[in-house]
């Protein structure tokens, strides 16, 4: 499968950007190195600053929203990734060297996790907690904290990401992912 190498940039704050730091590095496939997936920056202090800045600064909008409109949301990101499931699997396989039917696996396992918490929006969140009073009604519910910072490791870069990201979102959170080194491409 020949496809043109990416320039992989950072996504901060709605739009993609080259990184502030000036080293690169090459992302191959294990099982060809001569296929050159994509050339990325080696992000720095500053740009690990600007995306938690840009994720403070979407915090208070973004907790401001329904528990249903971001599960929405989440499901938008569902729809999508549903068309590319395929594409994805062949892309990840040549950037991690697993089977494409592991990768498959992985994708999907992903799509169910993203599932889950677009349907657990809708559902009621907090605990009753017994009182030892009639007249008093006793509860526990969690509110959003702030910016949640999600380093997965490399060898789920589809799934594992979703199980961080996912939950941190649709509680109300904003999320900074820095996918893995050996993975740039997917994460």
């Amino acid at each position: 499968m020949a496809t043109t190498a990416v320039m992989g940039m950072n996504f901060i704050g709605g739009e993609w950007r080259p990184a502030d730091g000036r080293f690169t590095f090459e992302d191959r496939n294990p099982s060809r190195v001569s296929d050159l997936l994509g050339v990325f920056a080696r992000s720095d202090a500053r740009d690990a600053e600007a995306a938690v800045r840009a994720a403070r600064e979407a915090f208070p909008a973004w907790k401001r929203l329904s528990f249903v409109k971001r599960g929405e949301l989440l499901d938008s990101f569902v729809q999508l990734v549903k068309g590319d499931v395929e594409k994805l699997s062949l892309e990840m396989a040549r950037e991690c060297g697993k089977s494409v039917t592991e990768c498959r696996a992985d994708v999907i396992e992903g799509i169910h996790c993203a599932q889950y918490w677009a349907g657990r929006a809708r559902m009621p969140w907090g605990e009753v907690i017994s009182s030892e009073l009639e007249e008093k009604d006793a509860f526990a519910l969690r509110k959003p904290k702030g910016v949640v910072a999600c380093i997965p490791p490399w060898n789920f870069p589809f799934a594992i990401p979703l199980w961080l990201v996912c939950p941190s979102l649709v509680t109300g959170n904003t999320v900074v992912l820095k996918p893995a080194g050996e993975m740039p491409l997917m994460g």
